[in-house]
């Protein structure tokens, strides 16, 4: 063999090896790849699910309702999503008359009405893709919600009234095609409840004693944060 033969069959074997690892990274071919790009960037979103909790400490505030509600989404940057939106709910909570005894004075429960606008910061976990026809993200809101309960039956003069609440939210879209999805999601409204200081005294046909207070407030503080969970489910549709 020549040494021009030699030297043709060692440049062969060199690029026959080079070419074994560059195969291999080159990964997933596009067809097969798990993550699809989201093409649309403006989504309109209808949704309905349910609202638990306690109702706080006193069992005043809103709870156990259906919600229905809807939300426009615009994606700003990849990762990055905005919504602007509103929700109502059909809760239900207890009205507590502070002068009757102990054993009578919790009635209920009556109907709360909770009709709220929000405004969300959205983290899309996989950017601006799908992976294998998910979307997770993790969302915090800030809203506006007014509750409109049954004033002529609550004697003490509790009121939800209007208030602004903080709501973070964690969930997933699964996309059906490029202009089509369903989503879930798990959320927890956290409001400020105020009580009425007639919910500090004692109860005029029930009065306490100094070592026991009969009273229906005795944590001394006269509001209290309260988290109530909701769970939805939603359709969306890209413009």
């Amino acid at each position: 063999m020549t040494r021009t033969s030699r030297m043709c069959l060692a440049v062969a074997a060199l690029a026959i090896g080079g070419a074994a690892p560059a195969t291999a990274q080159v990964g997933y071919p596009p067809t097969a790849s798990p993550y699809r790009p989201i093409d649309r960037g403006l989504w309109a979103e209808v949704y309905g699910g349910r609202i638990f909790g306690s109702g706080g400490a006193l069992l005043v505030g809103p709870r156990d309702g259906n919600l229905v509600g809807g939300r426009l989404d615009l994606r700003g940057k990849n990762a990055l999503q905005v919504s602007f939106g509103g929700w109502y709910a059909n809760t239900v909570r207890n009205v507590v008359n502070a002068n009757d005894s102990v054993a009578t004075r919790v009635k209920g429960p009556f109907a709360e009405k909770l009709f709220a606008f929000q405004f969300g910061a959205q983290l899309n976990v996989t950017g601006g893709k799908t992976w294998h026809g998910l979307a997770p993200y993790a969302t915090l809101n800030v809203g506006l919600v007014h509750g409109q309960g049954p004033p002529a039956s609550d004697t003490s003069g509790y009121s939800f009234g209007t208030k602004i609440y903080f709501s973070p939210a964690i969930g997933t879209r699964v996309f059906v095609n490029q202009r089509l999805f369903v989503s879930a999601q798990a959320q927890v409204f956290i409001w400020k409840l105020s009580y009425p200081a007639i919910y500090s005294l004692e109860p005029a046909k029930q009065p306490g004693t100094a070592s026991h207070s009969n009273a229906v407030n005795t944590t001394g503080s006269n509001s209290q944060y309260v988290a109530t969970p909701s769970l939805r489910l939603g359709l969306g549709i890209a413009f």
